[in-house]
């Protein structure tokens, strides 16, 4: 009897593994060795299905971004206005101030150096501006928005949108990520209105 295919399952637990590791050591400092041993595993298991720790990094940041496009992409379809909708998005992905995550930074980090992160990145917010910009154009047809430049506009979107969460991971005591970032969208979308 053939074995069962656990990849899928493995991967995850490496990546949930190297995703803490990397949260306390960043990315230079984290070994290998220590991401096998927090999923519990081998460092030849965990070679069996990267064979670096550039291609745990980019695996992880694939995880993530995919998550969120899908979130996003679930928009698309959900009732309700546009800017509600914006609303629900930024509540269910922005984690609580206090467990701000500078993970992503540290993707961020890494584009000046790693074109293959860069390339990756870019395409996530090319795929994540052409999301918001569906969005956007829906609200300008529902009558919603007045006529306007869906495209620059989600651009606007994303920078506010990441920025305000920087902003929060660098100064906590000051920012608050999502009350602050929806109000913010409020005073955007009421310029929008017809």
């Amino acid at each position: 009897m053939p074995r069962p295919d656990v990849s899928v399952e493995r991967k995850a637990q490496i990546l949930a593994a190297a995703s803490s590791i990397f949260l306390k050591k960043g990315f230079d400092a984290a070994r290998m060795e220590e991401i096998a041993a927090g999923a519990g595993l081998s460092i030849g298991g965990v070679y069996w299905y990267y064979k670096t720790k550039d291609e745990v990094i980019l695996d992880l940041m694939d995880s993530i971004t995919n998550t969120d496009l899908d979130d996003l992409h679930a928009l698309l379809d959900a009732p309700g206005p546009v800017i509600e909708r914006l609303k629900g998005y930024v509540h269910a992905s922005v984690p609580p101030t206090a467990k701000l995550s500078p993970l992503f930074h540290e993707f961020y980090g890494l584009c000046g150096r790693d074109p293959h992160v860069r390339s990756r990145l870019q395409a996530y917010f090319r795929a994540y501006r052409q999301v918001i910009a569906a969005l956007l154009a829906q609200g300008v047809a529902r009558g919603e928005f007045r006529p306007l430049d869906v495209e620059r506009l989600a651009t606007l979107f994303a920078a506010l949108y990441e920025g305000m969460l920087e902003m929060a991971m660098l100064d906590p005591d000051n920012v608050q990520a999502v009350t602050d970032l929806i109000d913010a969208l409020d005073v955007l979308f009421l310029g929008l209105r017809l």
